[in-house]
């Protein structure tokens, strides 16, 4: 039902001299039935510091201060619409820095059917009176009362907050006034969302916990306030109840709130997520916090860690076995080096291991030093990868297995041709068995390299000190019976300082493909050119690096992100391969944990540079 209009109200057809003379002295309010605002005099204005217009057709917040409980609302508006008038002390509060108590009697207002129509409130500022005469901490405000040092009590309080006892810091004093009211009754409405939040957490989670709020004394003094809420245990483990104690931190409100909200930023930020793992200890390893993310991950409760060493987070065996590897942890954590990651195994509180990856980064807070251990539990990145593993093992063995046995035939087929040749055949049979014969050749070479790109990661494990000099001139000399060969110049030069270990087979095979290659895509002989390969090799530290060019017929710009691809054979130039030579050098460098690339011009050759490692000497 939609409600009537806003009807004007005229105090001068109701007794106008009386009314008048009570106006110029009172602060009067009419509201209609729903609530309304339809008048105020000028002292009204005055009080709320606001004007006439702004405050007509609005609810009356007087009637309705966030400093009462509920329960003086009820009796407030249970008394007027029996009809009965209210009288009572209200408190109303325009700033932080100005709020009065106002000696208040509201009159309901009636027709001639009986039915109320109209409120008049009538309100009396006694705000002076109760500064004046309230020297204790507390006030009278009917049903209820203010309590002004919240620090020189201790409030229990229930789920909803309300207080069921308060007492003295001392003990010595209970404050029986103030059962029954809420804590948000003496705590500005702006903290009340965040009050709850706490209030709930400490019973939903039974952890102790804390909030923060301000009270302004005057127009200059604002002081800031630190409550803790501790939980009360029942015999049954449920929380009973809780107790708040509140101290004053400081009156400079400004510095503290910063430091107060870096610190909640902090703790949100660490105990709220639950995705990583998150393990902040001393600079001796004794853990002083952690997030949900370790709680769920290793099973146990904070007050179960907090105070003892961080190696009751990892796998016993790993502590037993693997003390190379731990020293190398602890070396990292004590220098702190960002950016690293490591693996190790963590130890769950029921006994089972799992795999993490974590980094270590360090902070000091004054003359302390901490470190923060983040992990992530990597179970099913490593299951992933392990199966990954088998099927490529599983891969791997099937194409070994079927190169050679598709070999086989090949092999037969090529015996059953030196018969054929033995025999007296006319030159144009010849000729087929000679055609014939090129074929099977090729296809045997076909499953040669099927077979050695698929052993390539069982090779790579075959590691010896290679003489790079000696493993080129080798590689020469096993492709010095292709066509052409005698009209190519080699160029080499080797710079090796000291021993390097890598798998021989796989980089002579990196060495005949790259020659080979150059070998069959080089330019005609002529009286102004003559094929060239050079091969240079330069060792660093821990790397070396091969280059070997040639100023063969190059490969078009086109095709140069596409010669590495599997099966993928440059058919313009004129020569075809089998479309796995560089394949194979690319999954070779790239299992050597090294680097390939290439530049090339058309007419002008191709040079692949390549990096590789020196692996760690087999054992």
């Amino acid at each position: 039902m939609q409600a009537p209009k806003l009807e004007k109200f005229n105090l001068k057809g109701q007794n106008a001299n009386i009314l008048n003379t009570l106006d110029d002295h009172l602060i009067i309010s009419v509201n209609d039935k729903f609530g309304r605002v339809i008048y105020v005099n000028d002292n009204f204005c005055d009080l709320v510091g606001a004007s006439r217009n702004l405050i007509l057709g609005e609810e009356n917040e007087i009637l309705k201060s966030h400093l009462h409980t509920n329960k003086v609302y009820k009796n407030l508006w249970k008394t007027l619409k029996k009809g009965d008038v209210w009288k009572g002390v209200l408190f109303h509060k325009i700033s932080e820095s100005r709020h009065y108590w106002l000696q208040t009697t509201v009159y309901p207002i009636k027709d001639k059917k009986d039915c109320i129509t109209k409120y008049l409130s009538v309100y009396n500022d006694i705000t002076d009176y109760y500064q004046n005469q309230n020297i204790d901490t507390t006030v009278a405000l009917g049903e209820k009362v203010e309590f002004k040092n919240l620090e020189k009590v201790i409030l229990s309080v229930n789920k909803r907050a309300k207080i069921i006892r308060a007492q003295s810091t001392s003990l010595n004093k209970d404050y029986d006034e103030l059962v029954g009211s809420y804590i948000y009754d003496f705590i500005d409405i702006a903290y009340h969302d965040a009050i709850k939040s706490k209030i709930a957490e400490v019973f939903n989670e039974k952890k102790s916990s804390d909030f923060q709020f301000a009270r302004c004394q005057d127009s200059y003094n604002k002081e800031l306030y630190l409550s803790d809420v501790q939980p009360i245990l029942d015999k049954y483990d449920e929380v009973s109840y809780a107790k708040i104690t509140t101290e004053l931190k400081t009156k400079n409100v400004n510095i503290l709130r910063e430091l107060n909200d870096i610190q909640t930023k902090y703790k949100n930020i660490l105990k709220s997520h639950n995705l990583g793992i998150v393990v902040v200890t001393d600079s001796n390893g004794i853990i002083k916090e952690w997030n949900k993310g370790a709680e769920v991950a290793f099973g146990y409760k904070e007050d179960e860690v907090i105070g003892r060493c961080f190696s009751m987070l990892i796998s016993k065996p790993q502590i037993e076995t693997g003390v190379r590897e731990l020293l190398k942890i602890k070396n990292d954590v004590g220098n702190v080096r960002e950016g690293d990651t490591l693996e190790m195994n963590a130890l769950k509180k029921d006994g089972r291991a799992f795999p993490v990856e974590f980094a270590v980064n360090g902070w000091f807070c004054g003359k302390e030093h901490f470190l923060s251990v983040f992990m992530i539990d990597v179970t099913e990145r490593k299951s992933l990868e392990n199966r990954l593993r088998q099927k490529t093992r599983d891969l791997e063995l099937f194409l070994y297995r079927s190169a050679h046995d598709l070999k086989a035939p090949l092999t037969s087929a090529e015996g059953l041709l030196a018969l054929i040749k033995e025999e007296n055949i006319d030159s144009s049979t010849a000729e087929l068995v000679d055609l014939l014969s090129m074929s099977l050749q090729k296809g045997k070479l076909l499953f040669d390299n099927l077979a050695f790109a698929s052993s390539i990661s069982q090779k790579k494990l075959d590691v010896s000190a290679i003489n790079f000099k000696k493993e080129i001139e080798k590689s020469i000399e096993s492709l010095s019976g292709l066509d052409g060969f005698d009209e190519i110049g080699f160029k080499i030069n080797v710079k090796q300082t000291k021993r390097f270990y890598s798998s021989k087979e796989l980089l002579n095979s990196v060495f005949q493909n790259l020659i080979q290659n150059a070998i069959n895509y080089k330019k005609t002989l002529s009286a102004n050119y003559k094929p060239l390969i050079k091969i240079n090799v330069e060792q660093h530290a821990n790397t070396i690096d091969i280059v070997i060019s040639d100023n063969g017929l190059g490969i078009r710009k086109e095709n140069q992100d596409k010669v590495f691809d599997l099966y993928y054979r440059v058919s313009n130039e004129g020569v075809q391969g089998t479309g796995l030579g560089l394949y194979i050098v690319k999954c070779i460098i790239e299992d050597l944990n090294g680097t390939i690339s290439l530049d090339s011009n058309v007419a002008n050759g191709t040079t692949f540079k390549i990096t590789i490692p020196n692996l760690p000497k087999k054992k």
